[in-house]
């Protein structure tokens, strides 16, 4: 030590004691104001920054530090982590100040304020498919690996805690935070959150203080504001131990779009605007127990809002989806009761467009996430079946909503699926109400629902569902919804044109989940038409149908209907030139690759139980054309009234008719019966009259198929059927009065059948036709037919009438005899009595049907009739050959009885000379010679015996009849026919026509041939 330090140090040491004291402390003061002020900044500004880059292994810069050793008021400026050359982590000033004689007199740690000015992040997360990492993950990785080797691996001693022990005090009188600055970079989806505007504020903060205390402190206030302007702000009260934070949080004008910049990629629609608020108050209490596991946390909240606001989804720069408010209102929670009590749901003004076709809704497309697309096609190509475990029931939260009220919803749908051509549907307004909605499903739902369909018709339901029991009870009113909307769906199965028809309804409806449906009200579809595209005329129309009252009960398998009645019906039936029918062209050809599916029914399902009590119809008309005709035929049926009663299904109910009208005005039909065609054996007793129809009428019919025209006539039919298990019965009564034919037609489909003889047969002789005709069938055959039958029954009458003529009249005389042919003997012309018999029952016939007329026509048997002239020719050679009467020859006279002896048999010889010119005598040497050759040796007796025999046979062969000798004995025979019908039965000889038999001979019978014909 130099002399002049310890000289100095003497020095000092001889100064008083308070000099040296106060020297002391001034010493000591300036070295803890050299220490603190300047060398503790200046060693912290260098090693932090070194040592937190050391740590992080990012740069890190850091402007100033200083401290006031006075007010010790710690300044740290411009801090930041940096990424790259940018900032990731930095802020502005950081300031504290500890109030130091505070802190001793109040033994805690007093702080007078905390301030951070413009404290800025910048969080991005990576472009990183296969994990999540962000832009501050090296530097968690970083600290974890720089941090591993300075772990103590030493068990630490859990020491004893009092859990219910005050925390340390610590006192801070201000703390606030100004002007942050928070960017978030998602690289995947490329959206960029930004909030500017981050401000914090923390009154008087005291980690001992209670909600309960009467000095308010612990008072925060956070306000955070994005690039947007919209608004985040918390404000309330918090005490540490037990925790406990009461306050509110206000959300106000959050923009949709920027958030949903997450799943833009993911979905087709585009969100192009929407705003979302949000508001409630909060409260949040921790209770500490003995242990940690006895701790509790109670999370309250009430008075909560949540809104959407003009929020729009576009689809090809078009709006599918927009919604100008949502709301749901008074929302309140319980986290530890597990509940939630929101006052109300509202919205308005819903407007939502989608496309539907064949391959479904299109807003489904455009709002599924294409990974779940994706991934839902990877399951179906590689099927995985999961393992499901028994889940424990956790306790289920209890929501309960006040009621919901949408009004002024609009839906907007373009329809592909049936028809090829879009179908525009607007659905508007929908609105709807609903009571209280428990989340248990306790308590049924009122509920009032109203719609318009393309504003031409109101659909309204009203009334309770209850989801628990899945049933619904509801009043259902349909109030003129226009039906010829919905004609694009009509065209694709009938080639008609639904114009005008309305529908209402009211209705009542009771159903559930046990399949019990029951529908009761009425129904009524006013001013229907619908025109027949082909012919461009009404096809059916009428002014009303209505059902006062009916009753549907599903589950019962039963619809009663009390009263339905028609006004005014009408209905058009056209046969075309190709003999189609306009019923048959109102069918539209369905493609073949649609293909109806069919559903098994089940065996126990019961028959259906139908009941009419009374069909009424009143002014009904039909239309009817037969086009098929040359010319054209057309008739109609008007003033159609009446009524059927008590139809049903029940088997032994039989359904009363009534039913009235005329055909073109004049000719009254009256339909008056029984009928049940609801059985699986239909039942039908049915008189139908149709009254002096004027045959003029269907010239149309006879030109084309009888090949006349009706110059005169009225047809009245007495009709009656009935049907019991499937056996057809009809008596029908068909007078034909005056009936006469025109000029005749060139139709090509006119009958062979002689109508005008056909008439005559059967017109009596005061000019009616009277038929009654008898009709039977089996229903059961797949071919049956009620008309088929009736005509088959009527032609056969009139086939078997001009067919078989004779035997038709010989009915009328109650005789089953032949009347057509009458016969003769071979070669004779003289009528036998039984031939007589039947001509005296022919004229009686006649005398009924004035206007036939009888042709007759005689006729040979050629080969029989031939031999008899031949053989009365050889005996009348004979007679004179030997000079005796013809009568005078033996009447058995033969080839075998020819006598051998006398005049005879010198005349048959004669005649052979005649006949051969060679003596007779030839023949009978040659007889001999034959005979002698043989070996044989006849008697004189048995050679003349052979001889004469062959003489009469050789003889009679020579005899030729001629044709005109046939001729002769027809004609003879006709004219003996005529000859006893004139003068012994007495008919008109101008009814009976001889024909020249000599000619053109019928050679195959020995009779007269008979003809009926008109006159």
């Amino acid at each position: 030590m130099s002399n002049k330090f310890k000289t100095a140090i003497a020095t000092f040491r001889a100064f008083p004691r308070r000099i040296r004291w106060s020297t002391y402390a001034i010493t000591s003061y300036f070295c803890y104001a050299a220490l603190l002020g300047l060398l503790i900044p200046y060693i912290a500004k260098q090693q932090i920054p070194e040592q937190v880059s050391k740590l992080i292994e990012r740069p890190v810069t850091l402007t100033d530090i200083t401290i006031n050793p006075f007010t010790l008021q710690l300044d740290v400026h411009q801090f930041a982590i940096l990424e790259e050359s940018t900032p990731f982590i930095s802020f502005e000033d950081a300031r504290v100040q500890v109030n130091f004689w505070e802190s001793i007199f109040n033994a805690a740690i007093s702080i007078e304020y905390i301030a951070l000015d413009k404290p800025y992040i910048d969080i991005e997360r990576l472009n990183n498919t296969e994990q999540l990492v962000f832009n501050f993950s090296d530097i968690l990785d970083a600290i974890n690996r720089n941090l591993a080797s300075e772990d103590n691996l030493e068990p630490k001693i859990q020491e004893p805690i009092d859990r219910h022990k005050a925390l340390f005090p610590v006192l801070i009188k201000k703390t606030t935070l100004v002007q942050g600055n928070v960017r978030f970079f998602d690289g995947i989806t490329a959206t960029e959150l930004t909030y500017p505007d981050i401000n914090f504020t923390l009154g008087a903060f005291s980690t001992q203080s209670l909600l309960a205390d009467a000095e308010q402190k612990n008072n925060y206030h956070l306000e955070i504001t994005d690039a947007d302007s919209g608004k985040v702000d918390l404000k309330g009260q918090v005490q540490l131990k037990p925790l406990e934070v009461v306050g509110d949080i206000h959300v106000q004008q959050v923009q949709l779009p920027r958030l949903w910049g997450f799943i833009e990629k993911d979905i087709t629609a585009k969100l192009t605007s929407g705003n979302v608020n949000f508001s409630s108050n909060y409260h949040l209490a921790q209770t500490i127990g003995d242990i940690e596991s006895d701790d509790t946390m109670s999370i309250t909240s009430d008075n909560g809002l949540f809104s959407i606001h003009n929020l729009n989804f576009n689809a090809e720069d078009k709006s599918i989806v927009s919604l100008p408010d949502f709301s749901v209102n008074g929302i309140a929670t319980n986290v530890e009761k597990q509940t939630v009590k929101i006052v109300s749901v509202t919205s308005h003004g819903l407007n939502v467009s989608t496309k539907i076709d064949d391959k479904g809704a299109d807003l489904v497309t455009l709002f599924t996430p294409k990974f779940i697309t994706e991934e839902s096609k990877e399951k179906k190509e590689e099927p995985v079946e999961k393992e499901t475990k028994p889940t424990a029931d956790a306790p289920s939260w209890l929501v309960t909503l006040g009621g919901v009220e949408i009004k002024d919803y609009q839906l907007n749908v373009e329809e592909k699926v049936i028809t090829k051509k879009a179908n525009q549907w607007q659905i508007s307004p929908i609105n709807l109400t609903t009571s209280q909605i428990v989340s248990d499903l306790s308590k049924p739902i009122d509920f009032d629902f109203f719609t318009s369909v393309n504003g031409k018709g109101d659909i309204s339901v009203k009334g309770q569902a209850d989801a628990k029991q899945q049933a619904v009870l509801a009043d259902i009113d349909v109030k003129s919804l226009k039906l010829e909307q919905f004609q694009p769906y009509l065209a694709t199965a009938v080639n008609a044109t639904l114009t005008k028809g309305e529908v209402s309804t009211q209705a009542k409806l009771n159903a559930n989940a046990k399949g019990n449906v029951e529908v009761s009200g009425g129904v009524q579809v006013n001013h229907l038409s619908i025109r027949d595209n082909k012919l461009r005329k009404p096809f059916v129309k009428w002014r009303s149908l209505a059902v006062n009252q009916f009753d549907f009960d599903l589950q019962k398998n039963k619809l009663a209907v009390d009263t339905l009645s028609l006004s005014q019906p009408y209905a058009r039936v056209v046969i075309n030139e190709d003999r189609t029918t306009n019923i048959g062209d109102l069918i539209v050809t369905q493609s073949k690759a649609k293909k109806s599916k069919t559903i098994a029914k089940k065996k126990d399902t019961k028959p259906f139980d139908l009941r009419v009590r009374k069909i009424a119809f009143n002014n009904g008309s039909a239309f009817f054309a037969d086009n098929s005709l040359t010319p054209n035929f057309s008739s109609g049926i008007e003033q159609l009234k009446g009524n059927i009663g008590h139809v049903s299904s029940i088997p032994g109910t039989k359904a009363t008719v009534d039913i009235s009208g005329n055909i073109e005005k004049y000719a009254p039909v009256k339909v008056k019966g029984e009928i049940n065609p609801l059985l699986k054996q239909p039942y039908l007793d049915l008189d139908v009259i149709f009254q002096s129809v004027e045959l003029t009428t269907v010239n149309p019919y006879s030109g084309t198929y009888a090949g006349h025209y009706i110059d005169k006539g009225q047809l009245t039919l007495a009709l009656n059927y009935k049907l019991e298990n499937n056996q057809l019965k009809g008596e029908n009564h068909v007078i034909i009065d005056q009936l006469q034919l025109g000029k005749a037609s060139d139709s090509d489909l006119a009958t062979s059948l002689p109508l005008e003889l056909a008439i005559a047969l059967l017109q009596d002789n005061d000019g009616v036709i009277d038929l009654g005709v008898e009709v039977t069938g089996d229903v059961n055959d797949p071919e049956f037919s009620l008309g088929a039958v009736i005509w088959s029954t009527i032609s056969n009458i009139i086939t078997k009438a001009v067919t078989a003529p004779f035997s038709f009249i010989a009915g009328l005389a109650d005789s089953d005899e032949e009347l057509n042919v009458i016969a003769f003997d071979f070669g004779a012309n003289t009528l036998t009595s039984e031939e007589q018999e039947k001509l005296k029952t022919l004229g009686a016939a006649l005398e009924t049907r004035p206007k036939l007329k009888l042709t007759v026509d005689g006729a040979v048997n050629v080969p029989e009739d031939s031999k008899a002239l031949a053989l009365a020719q050889f005996n009348q050679l004979l007679a004179d050959s030997a000079q005796v009467m013809i009568t005078e020859l033996p009447t058995n006279l033969t080839a075998s009885t020819m006598p051998t002896s006398g005049k005879l048999s010198e005349a048959l010889q004669q005649l052979y000379k005649q006949e051969f010119n060679e003596k007779a005598n030839v023949v009978e040497d040659r007889i001999e010679d034959e005979e002698d050759k043989k070996g044989v040796e006849l008697t004189d007796e048995e050679l003349a015996k052979r001889w004469h025999i062959a003489l009469y046979n050789l003889v009679l062969n020579k005899q030729e009849v001629s044709q005109a000798q046939l001729g002769q004995l027809a004609q003879k025979r006709a004219q003996a026919v005529k000859a006893y019908l004139v003068d012994i039965v007495k008919v008109d000889a101008s009814r009976v026509f001889l024909l020249d038999s000599r000619f053109d001979i019928e050679q195959d019978t020995s009779s007269v041939l008979l003809t009926l014909e008109a006159k």
